[in-house]
């Protein structure tokens, strides 16, 4: 299958129905916000551990909850099975980054709960609170450093692919 099919096709396949699914999920409260912590995906098994703070600092987002854990496993299984028919690490990083941009974006593009892409790029000034890092785009507009990264990581692999 033709590298950039395989892109546009996990993008497509993964990150929309993924960004739908959440926006259901956590209506206006994102990074599982509106989850009950007393239930098992609502609560992280890694906070408070030595991994979270060295995680939290490089991607500067609280430390995942199982939920998440859960989601990017799956996704790690889907991509590195051969479903997908691909064997190559490169690609496979390169749809892994793209997903996690994608899937973000999507989420704040289509929340039809709050104005939540106005909020987005507002940065630090928004209601945004679960993005920690932000990079100014514009004289009043900015957008997580995380996305610069993601996009960033995702473009680089898939030349490497």
């Amino acid at each position: 299958m033709n590298n950039y099919l395989f892109y546009a096709l996990n993008i497509l396949l993964f990150a929309l129905p993924l960004a739908l699914f959440e926006i259901n999920l956590e209506k206006a409260n994102g990074w599982g916000g509106a989850f009950p912590r007393d239930k098992w995906y609502g609560k992280s098994f890694i906070k408070d551990t030595k991994f979270a703070k060295i995680l939290s600092k490089i991607t500067r987002f609280e430390a995942p909850l199982n939920y998440h854990v859960v989601i990017m496993f799956l996704f790690l299984i889907v991509f590195l099975s051969e479903l997908y028919g691909t064997k190559n690490i490169w690609l496979v990083l390169s749809c892994f980054f793209g997903v996690n941009f994608f899937a973000d974006v999507f989420w704040f593009s289509f929340n039809w709960h709050f104005d939540s892409l106005t909020q987005l790029l507002k940065g630090p000034n928004g209601s945004i609170t679960w993005h920690k890092g932000w990079t100014k785009i514009k004289e009043e507009a900015y957008v997580p450093t995380s996305y610069i990264w993601w996009l960033g990581l995702s473009i680089i692999f898939f030349f490497m692919a």
